[in-house]
């Protein structure tokens, strides 16, 4: 039998991570574009701190449950640029079948959703 193939493009998930932090946060220049990160603590699979460096791409915005157009609305997004490149990003909170919470995550290209939203506002 033929092993099904899944495409993982703009997707992904994000896990909870126990007893992390930030621990600085600021700006910085390379290739002459300011940038926004940080340094987050959090502990290894030996229990030892460890150290990462990320990069912010965009600001999140939580959407109460009130005001999501669906059931299948984002939890939270926002638009972020990854590679120079401007997506929406929609989070999902979601829990693996053990109980792991756990976020979806999805990206569509800001081209694409400009395009659904002249396409809506057609009176025909």
């Amino acid at each position: 039998m033929d092993k099904k193939e899944y495409d993982n493009e703009k997707s992904g998930y994000l896990w909870h991570e126990v007893d992390a932090e930030v621990v600085r946060k600021g700006t910085y220049t390379v290739g002459g574009k300011k940038r926004y990160g940080g340094i987050m603590k959090s502990k290894n699979n030996k229990g030892e701190d460890k150290y990462e460096f990320f990069e912010c791409v965009g600001l999140l915005h939580l959407n109460d449950p009130q005001s999501k157009k669906s059931e299948r609305s984002p939890d939270s997004g926002g638009k972020v640029t990854v590679d120079g490149e401007v997506y929406k990003l929609g989070c999902w909170a979601r829990e693996s079948e053990n109980g792991s919470p756990y976020t979806s995550l999805g990206f569509k290209e800001m081209q694409e959703e400009q395009e659904k939203l002249s396409a809506d506002k057609i009176p025909f």
